[in-house]
């Protein structure tokens, strides 16, 4: 069956883009989305190669090298060579680098919460499955 002969394709693809702007809203023009996504990352994985980062993001190892030059000119991250094997590198957030994170994160949560608000706890359990069933399947 076509996209076009389907208008529910047209609707969630509208509001996909309505979820992504509130999101980047969020973010304040502070940082990329990009950016975001390698400091979120991070802030989970913590100290991490940088190779196992890229794979993380799903970007290459060439554009996530690019994205953390940048992220450490700002002093959000650090990287370092692993003692042993020189050929390591790790990256690690800064304080810097932490504590704008967990405010951008709060800040996503809160668009989160806004959307979900409307949903009944039974509409919200609904929503995530389907959800999931949906991502399962890319």
């Amino acid at each position: 069956m076509d996209s076009k002969d389907r208008p529910s394709m047209e609707r969630l693809s509208k509001m996909l883009l309505r979820m992504a702007r509130s999101f980047d809203a969020a973010l304040e023009d502070e940082i990329t989305p990009q950016k975001f996504l390698l400091l979120n990352s991070l802030l989970r994985m913590k100290k991490c190669k940088v190779n196992d980062l890229a794979q993380e993001v799903n970007l290459s190892s060439g554009a996530t090298t690019l994205a953390l030059n940048r992220l450490e000119k700002e002093g959000l991250i650090v990287r370092s060579r692993d003692k042993e094997d020189r050929r390591i590198v790790w990256v690690e957030l800064t304080e810097k680098g932490r504590s704008l994170i967990l405010r951008l994160v709060e800040k996503r949560h809160r668009v989160w919460e806004k959307m979900l608000s409307t949903l009944t706890p039974k509409e919200e359990q609904e929503f995530l499955r389907l959800l999931e069933k949906m991502v399962n399947q890319l």
